[in-house]
């Protein structure tokens, strides 16, 4: 039921923040989510979505503990690190999240549910993001 997404990688043009900085905040934050036992990476890309601007997003398998963090290559919030830590939380959530998902499909529920249920998601992993960074401002 997601969206099909395209993403494109080794993007030559980059703005924001250096890669070897988001890498050393991955580290920091692999390290505060006790995260350690996770093989994690962080790439640099551009969406190509029409619906809506993306800032990140991520690609994890739960069973080999893997994942790669996405983020823009042209940040519209211009905060990697928010992106960055939101997408964590997602990866942290994501077991949760896969069988919600699967229920949703088996037991078809409506395009409105769905849409529903993305959004507290969206909106709890927003939530968790502002108290880990000790924020009020989104």
């Amino acid at each position: 039921m997601k969206n099909d997404r395209k993403i494109i990688f080794n993007i030559k043009e980059k703005r924001g923040k250096p890669k070897a900085f988001l890498n050393k905040l991955l580290v920091k934050w692999q390290k505060k989510l006790q995260m350690t036992d996770w093989k994690l990476d962080l790439q640099i890309v551009d969406f190509k979505r029409t619906d809506y601007r993306q800032s990140g997003d991520f690609v994890a398998n739960l069973k080999k503990k893997t994942a790669s963090i996405l983020i823009t290559w042209n940040p519209f919030r211009g905060d990697e690190e928010y992106t960055l830590v939101h997408e964590l939380v997602h990866v942290l959530l994501y077991d949760y999240d896969k069988s919600c998902e699967n229920e949703l499909i088996k037991n078809k529920v409506s395009k409105a549910k769905h849409d529903l249920y993305l959004e507290k998601l969206e909106n709890l992993a927003h939530h968790l993001t502002r108290i880990l960074l000790g924020r009020s401002d989104r």
